[in-house]
Parts: structure tokens; C-alpha cells; sequence
């Protein structure tokens, strides 16, 4: 059987996928694994895939329960849309001219927003320190 999909694995018992590649090799797709839960939501929201096999099924219900719908609701765009570029830039393996075409903005706008996170970080992290406090870099 020939497919020349996209496919993407993962399996919580094994990192490499390697049962899973070997039930698949003859399907003709291209394949990508993946080696923990945060790299799979990654690539699942980060890319696009034609197949996506996971086991067990309790991998898939955790990855499932870990988007907490109304957790997600509650919070400001500005850091939902930051999470949403991180995740992009982990499914690229940091490759920001690659994430900012899947994010379908220009790369010089990723570069600034990712700057601008910067700053603000360091702003939290004077505060938190008060005045008067020294900063060490």
C-alpha cells in the first residue's frame, strides 16, 4: 500500500517509534517521530500532516486533557498567541524563517514579537527583584 502522505508518530513506550515505523514502512509515506508529548502538540498544531498514530491511547487522551479548553479561554490573546509561536518554533526546531511561514506572517515580525517577549521577561524579572535590587546577566 502506497500512501506519499505526511506521517507523523509517536509512542510513549518507545521514544524512536521504532514498532510503530516498522508497521508503517510499506505504507510509502514520509515520516516524522516524535519523542515526547510537548514535541507531538507541537507538530500536530505546527505542521501539517496527512496521518498522525499514537500510542497508547492514554498518550493521546493526556495530550487531549493537558489543552484545558476553558484554561485556555481565560487567558489574554497576547499570551495565547505568544504560546502559539513557541509551539510553531519547537515543530520547526527553531527554524524562524520556516515558523514564520507556517504562522503566515514575515520573519522580521516573528523576530520582533520573540524580542518583544524578551523584554517583557526582563521587566517581570526587575519587579519581581524591587527597587534598588542589582541584576545580575
Amino acid at each position: 500500500m502506497t500512501l506519499g502522505k505526511r506521517l507523523l508518530l509517536f509512542s510513549a513506550r518507545d521514544p524512536a517509534a521504532a514498532a510503530l515505523g516498522k508497521s508503517t514502512a510499506d505504507w510509502g509515506c514520509m515520516v516524522t517521530n516524535c519523542s515526547s508529548i510537548d514535541e507531538l502538540r507541537a507538530r500536530i498544531e505546527g505542521s501539517d500532516f496527512d496521518l498522525v498514530l499514537v500510542e497508547p491511547s492514554a498518550a493521546l487522551q493526556r495530550l487531549i486533557a493537558d489543552n484545558a479548553l476553558d484554561e485556555t479561554l481565560q487567558l489574554p490573546l497576547a499570551e495565547v498567541e505568544k504560546r502559539h509561536i513557541q509551539r510553531i518554533l519547537a515543530s520547526t526546531g527553531g527554524n524562524k524563517t520556516q515558523a514564520a511561514r507556517v504562522l503566515g506572517i514575515d520573519t522580521k515580525t516573528l523576530y520582533n514579537k520573540l524580542k518583544s517577549y524578551k523584554s517583557a521577561e526582563a521587566v517581570a524579572r526587575k519587579r519581581m527583584l524591587g527597587p534598588g535590587s542589582m541584576t545580575i546577566i
